[in-house]
């Protein structure tokens, strides 16, 4: 598990690996359809712009799935820009594969029909690419620590690290204390939580400075307030008002590293001693299910390509994706542990998977009833001069 794969020198921005391997699944993909279109003899710029399409679908589809089906995490918030902060940290993860796959199939189906393209034709050249960016977008979910799965005793089995939502979730499904010590468990309200991982990422020194922020204005409260009570009635409505602002103020500064400076002070620890603690616990063995489904998803790409050159009629590769890829999916969701049931005995991507691959089934059905080769699949001439048109040329 790595969040943030490095930082950029001079900025202090943690490149998140989550990021990188969307951005590496989405130009492999790209390039990999467009090499299919050209050796096709199709348009690589209708394929470059489904795969901007993809790409932007693929985000706002997954992420608008994940926050309707996880509402009680976004709202409510103390004020509407919190919400609507939350919702748009994708970089936090929190995507769910099944609503980018159908934002992106009716912004496609949009895009091909509005431009009288060949809808199964060109499917059929994205949907290998499309496996491969999900695969590849599946060993980020390894590096962001989410879609873990449940515990075993497998040779292969992952131990996720201290602050992963692997282990907080073991540790709330336990009884309250078990498996952490109590200097990394805060104070929540209601019930002890275990320390953010996010906390513990920053420097000692931030924590240091955060503290001294709060003292330094902590005492300009106290100055505030000495002026407030001898003024004259004609200064203390403003000083009132600046004592307002400057508490608030207060909060906001208290509320920054408040839980692991409670911790710190609490049981007598520095932040190095309380990170080294945190380092010291790992969850329990779980089944890489982020690693099964890049490898299945790997598989299913290759075999969609090879597909791809022997097929006898315009869509039976996305069919075959559709009719081959849910069931992958419902077994994984079996393994694990992140998903709740909540279509009656199935989770809500066990739902869609049998839905998709009955929308599968029936393509490969319908393509019976279709010409072999789509209408619209007309051949693709690129002008002379261009690029393209050169390495038509040297091709033939």
């Amino acid at each position: 598990m790595k969040p943030v794969l490095f930082e950029i020198p001079g900025i202090g921005y943690g490149v998140p690996g989550y990021g990188v391997c969307l951005m590496i699944g989405f130009l492999l993909s790209i390039w990999w359809a467009g090499r299919r279109a050209l050796q096709s003899r199709a348009d690589p710029d209708v394929v470059l712009n489904c795969g901007f399409i993809a790409l932007l679908g693929g985000v706002i589809g997954a992420r608008a799935m994940y926050v309707w089906h996880y509402w009680e995490q976004f709202y409510p918030r103390e004020s509407l820009g919190q919400v609507i902060w939350g919702i748009l940290g994708v970089w936090n993860g929190g995507l769910e594969v099944y609503g980018g796959v159908i934002a992106v199939v009716v912004g496609v189906l949009l895009y091909l029909g509005l431009t009288r393209r060949s809808i199964r034709w060109y499917l059929d050249i994205m949907a290998p690419s499309a496996a491969l960016g999900m695969a590849i977008g599946r060993i980020g979910c390894l590096l962001n620590g989410c879609c873990w799965g449940g515990a075993c005793d497998l040779p292969w089995a992952v131990r996720f690290p201290y602050g992963s939502n692997a282990l907080v979730q073991q540790w709330n499904d336990q009884a309250a204390g078990a498996g952490l010590p109590q200097q990394l468990l805060a104070d929540a309200g209601v019930a002890a939580q275990p320390l953010s991982r996010d906390i513990l990422r920053v420097s000692e020194r931030q924590v240091t400075q955060a503290q001294e922020a709060v003292d330094a204005q902590r005492k300009r409260i106290g100055q505030l307030r000495t002026r407030l009570a001898t003024a004259g009635a004609s200064e203390k409505p403003a000083l009132a008002r600046q004592l307002e602002g400057e508490e608030r103020r207060l909060r906001g500064l208290d509320e920054q590293h408040h839980a692991v400076r409670a911790q710190m002070q609490k049981y007598g620890l520095t932040f190095g001693q309380l990170r080294e603690l945190a380092a010291q616990f790992r969850s329990r063995p779980v089944h890489p299910t982020q690693l099964y489904a890049a490898i299945t998803l790997g598989l299913i790409a290759w075999l969609l390509s090879a597909v791809y050159w022997r097929r006898t009629r315009d869509g039976q590769v996305i069919c075959t994706f559709l009719l081959i890829e849910p069931p992958a999916r419902y077994v994984l969701e079996l393994l694990r542990a992140d998903n709740p049931v909540d279509v009656g005995t199935l989770t809500i991507s066990q739902a869609i998977a049998v839905s998709l691959s009955a929308v599968g089934l029936g393509g490969l059905l319908l393509l019976r009833r279709l010409p072999p080769r789509s209408p619209r699949a007309v051949p693709f001439e690129p002008p002379p001069g261009s690029a393209a048109g050169a390495a038509a040329r040297a091709r033939a």
